[in-house]
């Protein structure tokens, strides 16, 4: 076959080619997915980023502490790592949590703090875009609003308060365990 030949072929395939090609498609603009753990607790919902929970757990048997305020449920064991657990609804002032099959223990890991908050219901792992999030603790209770970082605007119009673990770890309300 001759170079002239061997030209012709290939104009022919690339011809074919083209014809029966697609564009491509039109660049879309990326928006970052945060992932976080979602769960509800005074009848709010709540997010916490994935990054910032150490695990999830059920609710298991606490050790009661002689002395401390009824927000402490008291210490479990963790593998071997004990676990104060706190329920969450009463630390921020709301109504102590019936204790029912939904509720979870989130475990955080936060500046040498190893804790566990009990929720009324864990909801899983959801991603929110980047674009969703406020940052605007403001249009919350005040007793929240220390532990609050923002909110995600959800597609149904409602809205996912972002809970700052570290203004949670760091506050003295939450250092200051003991029965007055």
């Amino acid at each position: 076959m001759s170079a002239e030949n061997v030209l012709q072929v290939m104009n022919n395939l690339s011809q074919c080619f083209v014809t029966g090609s697609r564009p491509l498609p039109a660049q879309v603009d990326y928006v970052p997915l945060i992932p976080v753990i979602s769960f509800s607790s005074l009848g709010h919902d709540w997010a916490v980023l994935l990054d910032q929970v150490a695990e999830l757990v059920d609710v298991q048997a606490c050790t009661p502490l002689p002395g401390v305020k009824p927000w402490v449920a008291g210490v479990s064991n963790l593998r071997g790592k004990l676990l104060p657990v706190i329920d969450f609804a009463q630390f921020l002032g709301g109504e102590l949590s019936p204790v029912n099959r939904l509720q979870r223990i989130v475990v955080l890991d936060r500046q040498d703090v190893f804790v566990g908050l009990i929720v009324d219901e864990l909801k899983g792992m959801r991603h929110f875009s980047s674009d969703a999030y406020e940052p605007d603790n403001q249009h919350v209770d005040t007793a929240l609003n220390p532990f609050v970082q923002g909110y995600y605007h959800g597609d149904d119009d409602t809205r996912t308060l972002l809970l700052n673990p570290d203004a949670l770890i760091e506050s003295q309300s939450f250092h200051d365990v003991t029965r007055s």
